[in-house]
């Protein structure tokens, strides 16, 4: 299936009815928001930080006032230390309860994956449809439906609608520091290992439907998200050196990624265990000379574990090397794994518990995959390039790729894998390797060849 245009993955989307990805594109802001809120009877409510409200939301507040659209007071977060916490949605719906008493109320908000989660979330809650103006390219979650928070200590993906309009100015996009737009970049090069994982799970699901995690390729959502995903990755280099039409490329094939999403009503087609190792490290707020590092930092040497993990398991058939443990022998390996977290040990012990097979399973498994292992390995090898052409793709963006540069250690990296494979019910190559019994053998081989420096 060949990939699908812009309109027709907006037609897919569920809950967003447009994207306007251009320059000069705030000055469209009244009419657009005519056109899809009902703005007689609500309020524009814009909701910013500090550094966002400087960016775009001084400049959305005075189009609006222009064009004598109602707006209430605008509420400014702190930009110093703020993180997508349950926390802040809870304040922010007292203020959208406070605010739409009387009337309704349309959500706006201005800034990037931080700010849109919060507002995403507490709009959701309250039951509000709302706009986005990104301040960055520099994630895939502006047009997901979802927000990616951290809840009691467990980085979750919670359920809500997305925006119904998102409407990106690429001057704003041009402006923003060059980290975040090579944050979006990698991002966007996490969907190749996604995609990767997505060819595993379709493998299982005709050996074993039953297997926790599963889900066959959609072919609709595989044309919006991996068809064109080379050539978009190509075009987007440019996009950290502040070169709008890359921007324009990287912010477009992000938002279609959400559509994507939006469709299938899971994350499957955007995310693989290149974002499980995001997670672990969200978890773990990592930082890198004091500043939190960005979720698509974090995806790209997720990206390139992933990249890294795949070659060591498919440089030969597997030879199983350990026992399947038993529920107790888990449950102590979890807790090895998440010593001193006690809320992220619960959740991960739910998680992982439920992902063992029984005997039956494993056999009919192993047996399966060895059969297909020639077929898988050739249709993994056509999907995900090679670690070091990778390295090569994220080195042009201006993204990490040794792990100092983003607060890590080779060492750290390969132990994460270990969380990584707890902490979704989302079959990956690290489940994969998992039940094979050749987890520990790859990692091995990880930590004794030239990986990641």
């Amino acid at each position: 299936m060949n990939g699908i245009s812009l309109e027709a993955c907006l037609e897919a989307a569920s809950d967003t009815k447009a994207l306007l990805v251009e320059q000069g594109a705030i000055a469209k802001i009244p009419r657009l928001l005519k056109n899809y809120f009902e703005l007689e009877a609500s309020p524009v409510f814009l909701i910013a930080d500090e550094n966002t409200w400087k960016a775009a939301g001084e400049e959305c507040g005075h189009v609006l006032t222009d064009a004598r659209v109602a707006q209430t007071e605008p509420f400014i977060f702190p930009a110093a230390g703020l993180h997508g916490e349950y926390g802040l949605v809870e304040k922010l719906k007292t203020l959208m309860k406070e605010q739409s008493e009387k009337n309704g109320l349309v959500p706006l908000a201005v800034g990037s994956g931080t700010i849109n989660d919060i507002v995403k979330c507490a709009a959701g809650e309250r039951g509000l449809p709302y706009c986005c103006v990104p301040t960055a390219a520099s994630v895939d979650g502006y047009t997901a439906h979802g927000a990616a928070l951290l809840r009691d200590g467990f980085k979750q993906t919670l359920p809500c609608a997305a925006p119904r309009l998102v409407v990106a100015d690429t001057d704003v996009l041009s402006r923003a520091p060059a980290y975040l737009s090579s944050s979006g970049y990698g991002d966007l090069a996490g969907k190749l290992a996604a995609g990767a994982d997505w060819i595993i799970a379709d493998t299982i699901y005709k050996i074993d439907p039953a297997v926790p995690g599963l889900m066959p390729i959609n072919e609709r959502a595989w044309a919006m998200v991996q068809t064109p995903l080379r050539p978009e990755l190509e075009r987007a280099a440019g996009a950290a050196r502040g070169d709008r039409e890359a921007l324009r490329v990287l912010f477009e094939a992000l938002g279609i990624t959400g559509f994507a999403l939006q469709y299938m009503k899971d994350s499957r087609p955007v995310s693989g265990c290149e974002h499980m190792w995001a997670h672990v490290w969200e978890m773990e707020n990592l930082q890198h000379n004091g500043q939190t590092v960005t979720h698509g930092h974090k995806v790209a040497i997720g990206s390139l574990a992933a990249a890294a993990f795949f070659e060591c398991l498919f440089s030969k058939r597997p030879d199983r090397a350990e026992s399947p443990p038993s529920k107790a022998e888990r449950e102590a390996q979890i807790e090895k794994a998440f010593a001193g977290d006690p809320g992220a040990c619960a959740a991960a012990k739910k998680t992982a518990l439920s992902k063992l097979l029984d005997v039956k399973q494993q056999k009919r498994l192993t047996e399966g995959v060895r059969d297909s292992w020639d077929d898988l390995k050739d249709a993994v090898k056509k999907q995900l390039p090679p670690y070091a052409e990778l390295c090569a793709m994220f080195v042009r963006a201006g993204c990490p790729v040794k792990p100092e540069d983003a607060g890590l250690s080779k060492r750290r990296i390969i132990q994460s894998a270990r969380k990584a494979q707890m902490i979704r019910v989302r079959y990956s190559v690290l489940d994969l390797a998992f039940d094979l019994g050749v987890f520990n053998a790859v990692l091995s081989r990880l930590e004794e060849d030239s990986w990641f420096v």
